[in-house]
């Protein structure tokens, strides 16, 4: 609702001006518990399942603290075993891993470099479609560390660095790193 998306920009507008947790809870009318945890670091890790079996892929984000794992592939399909949408859902579960798939945060033009052309083609993409897929993507940082999946290795390569970038706008506080 819109008053506790109000209430969570105001703990984050006041969280970058150092003030204390006690402090934070009173100006958003809010226990102190709820302000340590809406005030919790967001980390979004990227990863990419190249050259990577799905136990090494499991394993590197759950060594990177992920709970939830955003596909952002538009088709969630792969020819290396395990690692098309159920069977990598539930190798995940298994893990304690919520897998989630968000194909219009999918690269729909064969992005495969950072070609002027081809990110101005998926940002104009993500500004006309993906507006509802970050805001879910967006909600699930506040409380956890998202791992955001595609199938390039490099990060710089990936359409999954321009959705990472798009989710630092919405929360300029939160980082990003590798898995």
């Amino acid at each position: 609702n819109e008053a506790e998306i109000e209430r969570n920009r105001l703990i984050r507008a006041l969280r970058s001006k150092r003030e204390t947790l006690t402090d934070l809870a009173e100006a958003a009318d809010v226990s102190l518990g709820t302000a340590h945890k809406l005030t919790r670091p967001s980390t979004i890790v990227s990863v990419g399942y190249e050259g990577r079996s799905v136990d090494e892929l499991v394993d590197a984000l759950v060594d990177a603290g992920v709970s939830v794992l955003v596909d952002v592939r538009e088709n969630a399909i792969s020819r290396k075993r395990g690692l098309s949408k159920r069977a990598l859902g539930e190798k995940l579960q298994a893990r304690g891993i919520t897998y989630v798939h968000e194909p219009t945060l999918g690269n729909r033009d064969g992005f495969r470099e950072q070609r002027p052309d081809s990110v101005a083609a998926f940002e104009a993409h993500l500004d006309r479609n993906g507006s509802a897929a970050l805001d879910r993507v967006d909600a699930m940082l506040r409380d956890r560390t998202v791992g955001l999946l595609c199938f390039e290795a490099d990060p710089c390569s990936c359409h999954r660095s321009i959705v990472a970038r798009y989710l630092l706008d919405r929360d300029p506080l939160a980082s990003v790193r590798p898995a």
